[in-house]
């Protein structure tokens, strides 16, 4: 066990934030989604990342490679939108230009699994970096009424002295965004898994740790509890309201939503959230968790650690 301790101890696990919005109207979840891909990811980097139009061609369809680009007038960022069909494994890619609105308009449309949308900056030597913005929609066609809508980060960057702050400041901008103009019904973050599981979904087994089967239970049941989470309106009375869940001690902040449910916080910072702020969150939200019987994973190097989660002796 210390050896897979110490082989996990300098890996850098990928986050994700997912915000489950529901609207019976499709057009409604289209526009939610146009609206995140364009709106929302200038929210959360604070600045327009669309790169020029004229350097970089648009297909109809979709490239099957993703765009070759470079530094042009100026700019030093690189830009580009994918999308995976349903039930097909590739993926097409077009650069994220003011051209490629009109495919993106239709791929949403069509309800493609995922449309991402990824920038970062050119390396010194004009090469595409590491991404810095990283943003998706995902449709579920068992699942028609809902799209989820995430933000992807590097754990380390929400823990290094040098990014946190700011990475943390871009998460809570572009959720409080999203909460404002949105149902959202579930709202997590979770280490970032195969099929979009929750922390609390990961150690379920079957049916109990299905996301698939998990949301439409939102009006009385959580997929899981974390850090930085939307509670819906039905559960929030269930759990006694805002000023109960302040009272317990488990959140730092607690805001009410437009849609009449909460926001919760459990800590300044996603660093701070360990032990026993995660017991407190448990303890406050448990009466209202999915249900079912857990299952150990084994010790693997290279699996996301167990700390944002309370699991049974």
């Amino acid at each position: 066990m210390d050896i897979i301790r110490s082989l996990n101890a300098n890996v850098s696990h990928g986050l994700v934030s997912e915000l489950t919005v529901y609207d019976a109207d499709s057009a409604g979840l289209s526009q939610c989604a146009m609206k995140w891909l364009t709106e929302g990811v200038r929210e959360l980097a604070r600045a327009d990342i669309l790169v020029r139009a004229d350097r970089h061609r648009v297909s109809s369809r979709g490239s099957t490679h993703f765009p070759v680009m470079s530094p042009s007038d100026g700019s030093d960022r690189w830009s580009v939108v994918s999308a995976a069909p349903q039930d097909t494994l590739e993926v097409r890619y077009n650069p994220y230009t003011p051209d490629v609105l009109p495919w993106l308009r239709q791929v949403v449309d069509d309800r493609a699994e995922s449309v991402s949308v990824t920038s970062g900056l050119f390396t010194q030597d004009g090469d595409i970096g590491n991404p810095d913005v990283s943003v998706s929609v995902m449709f579920d066609e068992e699942l028609p009424e809902y799209v989820k809508l995430t933000v992807h980060v590097d754990e380390r960057d929400l823990l290094a002295p040098g990014t946190a702050t700011s990475v943390q400041g871009g998460l809570l901008r572009s959720v409080r965004w999203v909460c404002e103009r949105y149902k959202v019904v579930f709202g997590h973050v979770s280490y970032r898994h195969a099929c979009g599981e929750t922390e609390l979904e990961r150690f379920l087994k079957g049916y109990a740790g299905d996301p698939t089967a998990n949301t439409p239970e939102w009006r009385s049941r959580l997929r899981g509890y974390s850090w930085l989470m939307v509670v819906p309106a039905e559960i929030s009375g269930t759990l006694g309201g805002a000023d109960a869940l302040r009272a317990s001690g488990a959140f730092h902040s607690v805001t009410i939503l437009p849609n009449g449910g909460l926001l919760l916080q459990a800590t300044p910072t996603f660093r701070e959230y360990r032990g026993q702020a995660v017991e407190k969150v448990h303890r406050a939200v448990r009466d209202v968790l999915v249900t079912g019987e857990f299952r150990r994973l084994p010790p693997i190097p290279g699996l996301p650690p167990t700390h944002m989660v309370v699991l049974p002796d």
